[in-house]
């Protein structure tokens, strides 16, 4: 599949959560990755913040998982770990409270919640190279790079596990579930941001 060939799901899935994802990209908790005057305080705030998303959204994955047998493998796609390594080499501990969020009942939930998750780890290549033009030393970057070299090959798996899994009729359910985990993570930002 050519990198940018999209399947129809992921076309009305990008275009439905587009505003949203915007307006994340922009919350001030994640808006300094991008920035050259990037603070450790900010870099560590952000990973805080985000780890609070992750663990529940992973434990989410992993009851779904564990109740139904599917041909998508997320135990090698774990975030958790490397947010957690790279919050210990800032002197960072997990102390920031969890986002809420339901656990996906269907598989249109599935593939909207890993919609979220799997496209962040596209984002974070463009993030690791902000970081990298930053003034931060020699940050710790394993969350963000996560599969790395790798990131577009893992994108097309979930991408053909999502045009497997899904009907046309659960592109809806798939897109709701995108925009309330986007609204959800939003909410959580403005909670654990630190005050001014």
């Amino acid at each position: 599949m050519d990198s940018t060939a999209r399947s129809e799901l992921h076309e009305h899935l990008r275009e439905a959560s587009r505003a949203a994802h915007r307006s994340l990209d922009r919350h001030p908790v994640l808006a300094p990755l991008v920035r050259t005057d990037l603070t450790a305080a900010q870099y560590g705030d952000a990973l805080a913040a985000l780890r609070g998303v992750y663990a529940p959204l992973e434990a989410a994955i992993d009851r779904f998982f564990a109740a139904r047998s599917t041909a998508f493998d997320y135990d090698s796609r774990r975030k958790l770990p490397a947010l957690d390594d790279d919050l210990a080499a800032l002197g960072r501990r997990p102390e920031k409270p969890e986002m809420g969020f339901p656990a996906p009942a269907t598989i249109a939930e599935l593939v909207g919640l890993l919609y979220v998750v799997e496209g962040s780890a596209m984002g974070g290549q463009s993030i690791v190279r902000c970081v990298r033009k930053s003034a931060l030393e020699n940050p710790p970057l394993r969350f963000f790079s996560g599969s790395g070299a790798r990131a577009e090959d893992r994108w097309r798996e979930f991408l053909d596990f999502a045009d497997a899994s899904c009907s046309p009729a659960d592109r809806g359910p798939a897109a709701r579930t995108v925009l309330a985990l986007f609204a959800a993570i939003e909410i959580h930002l403005d909670e654990t941001r630190p005050s001014a």
